[in-house]
């Protein structure tokens, strides 16, 4: 891979397979789809264009309630929660001076969102993180668990980390376009990245950078 690179695009499973090919190669992939027209268009961006882009948070995501003030620079790490957390120890790349995205879908609890976050805080893979970029747990909408929310969850884990987080970031699961169907924001894994919490923005350097 190193020797002759290919773009991998996905996302859900697919973080493992992108964690694995930073972690052992330090090739840069995209987390995304070609399910609609905005995730067409970011996925190509990514692949082809030697322009930044630039991704904003939509103030009506459910985790733009999280977002705090502050900014920071580094890689752009992460992905799926459910694999981010379950490849501690195995495929997960020192997070050391990275920005860390991540998304999930709802295929359990509150609980269990708790557990795979307490997972990466008491394994220490969170302490070199810089920043934090919150995706879509849009399937958590409605879920109140004894007075519980979601966001109470990510809030109360993910404060703990003490670094800038920029919610709202409209990539990854339970993403609906204008036309009802699925659709999101491709953002590439392996570039520098600058968040801006305060001002709710991602810059990222393009792919064809690296």
């Amino acid at each position: 891979m190193r020797a002759d690179p290919k773009p991998l695009v996905g996302f859900s499973d697919i973080t493992h397979l992108q964690l694995a090919l930073w972690h052992h190669c330090r090739v840069p992939s995209v987390h995304g789809a070609l399910a609609g027209p905005t995730a067409q268009a970011t996925v190509r961006h990514a692949l082809m264009s030697t322009d930044p882009a630039v991704v904003l948070r939509r103030p009506g995501a459910l985790t733009a309630q999280i977002s705090t003030t502050g900014t920071a620079a580094g890689t752009l790490i992460g992905g799926n929660l459910t694999a981010v957390a379950t490849s501690v120890g195995v495929r997960l790349p020192d997070l050391s001076g990275a920005i860390l995205f991540v998304e999930d879908l709802r295929h359990k609890g509150l609980g269990f969102v708790d557990r795979l976050l307490t997972q990466l805080l008491m394994s220490g893979s969170l302490d070199g993180v810089v920043g934090i970029v919150l995706g879509s747990f849009e399937g958590f909408r409605d879920v109140d668990d004894r007075g519980w929310t979601i966001v109470d969850v990510l809030s109360e884990r993910l404060g703990r980390v003490g670094v800038p987080i920029l919610g709202g970031v409209d990539a990854g699961h339970d993403l609906e376009g204008a036309d009802g169907g699925p659709d999101q924001t491709a953002l590439p894994l392996g570039v520098h990245a600058e968040l801006d919490a305060g001002a709710g923005t991602l810059t990222l350097e393009p792919l064809c950078h690296r």
